[in-house]
Order: structure tokens, then C-alpha cells, then sequence
């Protein structure tokens, strides 16, 4: 039997396949191992940003109204197990190396020599789900949607966060091009749930709705966000109002994922599932999903977020103007095949000093590349070979008073957040003394 640690280095193995869009194999994969996406309810979910934190509240509603609740998400922060959970439990080393044993075997059995590290990875978490007799799951596609390898599930609710440009090589150059791929999640008769706003997109995924006749609700039409005078949520939903709703998640753009989530549950209440409003409430209010404008202290603040793309810079940059600040330390860390001027050019005009640097991984682009890109937008500019070595010059220069955010990438935000939690659990530690 393999070691956990085995499993994973001939998961990332796999990544020598890249990447192939497709359903063929991982539908043969499934079928092999009995179909066990069937052997449970699910809501699935795409979009170009903020799908993550709209399966994180989704999934937390759905467990505080009493439902065993499966969640699968990608990429991870920390360990590749953050990316399948139950209940709020993530897969542990044994159950990971079961599962991949079995999916293996199964790959084996069907002659399929060159299976994709998301398709491996996907039949292991679908396969974990029906071992843990799982109510409801709640899926989050990898990349697009029409041949996302989790496209085989059959939701009870599909949901299409936003659509703006991300993975280009693979969904398209055009708003219309990416909104084909992310519509084709949409399923015969299967609710659908939208935060589109670019009306391009909006009549792709509404053509698709009336081809597979799917009812669609959009948002700012059938639904609404806003906040109330103490800065809750107060929600206008597709059958009535909930007011005061508490989000854990930070930043205003939280307050339209969690509209969004919302709907998704209106629409499961509205077909049986029992989901007492209490549970809503206390799920929007405990969920968590970490690496997303996630503040880790007040005093320097101290912001993580992964902005991995133009879009979602733009958003960080909204939020992070909402935060009271003397000065902004950015630490960037960027993919090399990201669009690495979109993500500064969002970023770097309000901030004070600039450090980049480039996480583990042979996918990071050079901090002298950053550095270059971001001299233009006039920020005082600096880098620093590692994450660690990039956070420790951030912490010496910050002040009290001061932010520092850590961007550009999951996989920055994951090294970093490691290294921060760490160095404020000690400094907490020594100041207690």
C-alpha cells in the first residue's frame, strides 16, 4: 500500500499528460468505478472568480441544516487534501490512499493510459463522496465548464458565478467564447443561478437555459444584494427578503457570492430540501474559506488574497480601498502564463511598495519580470526570491498603521499564509511572556 505522500508525487505525476479538455475518459473512469457521482444530490458550480467562496457557503448551509455535505474545490492552499472534504473534515492521508488505489485500478482495468491529474483527481473525490454517504455535494468546476471533467454530475442547481477572462488558451479569446464553455454546465430542467452582469455573456447562458430548458434567475433581476445600515447582508430573493444576514467572509464582493449561494439554497428549499433559515444564517455566518481577502491581523493588517487574474484583481483592489490604511505593502507572486501586466495594472497604482517574489514550482513567473511589469505603474519596487524571504521584507517595512497583501496567485497565498501564521503565532507567543 502506497503512502499518502507516494499518492500525491504520482498525482502531480500526471501532470505530464497537461491539460485535455474532454469527457470521454473520465466518463469511461466513472463508469468503471459504478458511476458514484449518481449516489448523491449535487449543486455545481462555474465561473471565471469567486466560485470558491460560493461552494464555501453553499456547503456550510447545507451542513448546519444537518445535511452530510461533500465539497470539492481546486486548487488547495496547503496540502492537496483541502481539496476534498465532508462534513468540514478534509480527506485524510488513509482515505486519500484508498481512493486513489481504486481509481488507479479502475484506470487500469479500462485501458486509459494518459488520464489528466483534475480527471484522476475528480473520480477520487466523487468516489469519496459515495464511500461517505454523502447528502449533497457541492462541485466546483476546474477550468470552464462543457468539458470540465466534473461535467458529469447532474445537479439539482446549477450555478454560473461571472464570466470575465481567465484561461484563454483553452475557453476562448471572447467574453462570448468563455460564457459557451461556462454555460455548458447548464442541464436539462436544471434550475440556473447567475451573477453575470455583460449582457454578451448573459444572452450566451440565457440561450443555453431555453435550449435545455432550465428556468434561469439572474441577479440584480430575480434576486438582489445590498447592505443594511450595520454592514449585513440584506438579501432579495427569488421568493422573499432575508435581512441582517451575517457573512464571515470579508470584502464587498462577498456580499454577491453569498446573494448568489442564496439563490441556490431558495431553489433547493423550493424543491423539499429542508433548510431551516436558522441554518442559513449560521452557515453564511461560520463559513470559511481561506486565501480570500482573508485577514489574518489588524495591527499591521494583513490581507491574503489569490487575484489570480485581472478580474479578480480589479475586485481586490475595490476591497482593499474599503480598508482603513496608511500605507499598502503588496507582495506578488504570478503564474508566468497568467496576464501578468492585467493583474499589476489593477494593483500596483494604489499601492506603496511592491515586492515580488515567486512561489515553488517551475510555473512561476521570474520577480524580475514582476518587477519590470510593475515599474510603469510608478510603485516603489523591490523583490525577494522566495515567499518566506518576500513576507519577513514585508513585516520589516510595515508599520502599524500599515497593510500588507499578499496576491497574484493561490500558490503564493498558500506559502505565504503558512509563513505568516506561523510568525504571528510566535510573536503572539513572546508577547504573552
Amino acid at each position: 500500500m502506497p503512502s499518502s505522500r507516494g499518492v500525491i508525487d504520482y498525482l502531480y505525476g500526471l501532470e505530464k499528460h497537461g491539460i485535455k479538455p474532454g469527457l470521454d475518459r473520465v466518463r469511461t473512469l466513472l463508469e468503471t468505478l459504478g458511476s458514484p457521482q449518481d449516489s448523491f444530490r449535487s449543486i455545481h458550480v462555474a465561473g471565471t472568480n469567486g466560485k470558491g467562496s460560493v461552494c464555501a457557503m453553499t456547503a456550510s448551509v447545507l451542513r448546519e441544516a444537518g445535511l452530510k455535505t461533500g465539497l470539492y474545490t481546486s486548487p488547495h492552499l496547503s496540502k492537496f487534501n483541502e481539496r476534498i472534504s465532508v462534513s468540514g473534515k478534509t480527506i485524510t492521508g488513509k482515505e486519500l490512499v484508498d481512493a486513489a488505489v481504486e481509481v488507479k485500478a479502475a484506470s487500469e482495468k479500462a485501458g486509459l493510459t494518459e488520464l489528466t491529474f483534475f480527471e484522476f483527481t475528480t473520480a477520487m473525490a466523487f468516489l469519496y463522496f459515495r464511500r461517505k454517504k454523502v447528502d449533497f455535494a457541492v462541485i466546483e468546476t476546474g477550468m470552464g465548464g462543457r468539458l470540465d471533467a466534473t461535467n458529469l454530475v447532474l445537479p439539482m442547481v446549477s450555478v454560473i458565478t461571472n464570466i470575465d477572462f481567465d484561461h484563454t488558451a483553452w475557453l476562448g479569446s471572447t467574453i462570448k467564447e468563455i460564457a459557451s464553455e461556462k454555460a455548458g454546465i447548464i442541464k436539462p430542467g436544471v434550475p440556473v443561478v447567475t451573477g453575470v452582469e455583460q449582457k454578451e455573456a448573459l444572452r450566451v447562458i440565457q440561450a443555453k437555459a431555453k435550449e435545455e430548458a432550465s428556468p434561469i434567475y439572474l441577479m440584480g433581476k430575480d434576486f438582489h444584494a445590498g447592505a443594511d445600515d450595520r454592514g449585513h447582508l440584506a438579501y432579495s430573493g427569488i421568493s422573499g427578503p432575508l435581512t441582517g444576514v451575517n457573512i464571515s467572509l470579508h470584502g464587498p464582493h462577498q456580499m454577491k457570492n453569498a446573494a448568489i449561494s442564496l439563490a441556490a439554497i431558495e431553489l433547493l428549499r423550493a424543491r423539499e430540501v429542508n433548510i431551516p433559515e436558522k441554518a442559513i444564517r449560521s452557515g453564511l455566518r461560520s463559513a470559511s474559506w481561506p486565501g480570500r481577502f482573508e485577514i489574518l491581523s489588524k495591527r499591521p493588517l494583513i490581507v491574503l488574497d489569490g487575484a489570480h487574474n485581472p478580474s479578480g484583481a480589479l475586485t481586490l483592489k475595490a476591497a482593499l480601498g474599503s480598508l482603513k490604511k496608511k500605507r499598502l505593502i503588496l507582495v506578488v507572486g504570478i503564474m508566468s502564463d497568467k496576464e501578468i501586466d492585467g493583474i499589476l495594472k489593477e494593483l500596483v497604482p494604489s499601492s506603496d511598495i511592491l515586492i515580488a517574489t515567486a512561489p515553488a514550482g517551475e510555473r512561476a513567473a521570474d520577480p524580475g519580470v514582476i518587477m519590470e511589469a510593475a515599474s510603469k505603474y510608478a510603485s516603489l519596487t523591490m523583490s525577494a526570491p522566495t515567499v518566506k524571504e518576500a513576507c519577513k521584507k514585508a513585516l520589516s517595512l510595515a508599520q502599524k498603521s500599515d497593510c500588507v497583501c499578499v496576491a497574484g496567485s493561490l500558490f503564493t497565498v498558500g506559502e505565504a499564509r503558512d509563513f505568516l501564521l506561523k510568525s504571528l503565532a510566535r510573536s503572539k507567543s513572546s508577547t504573552c511572556k
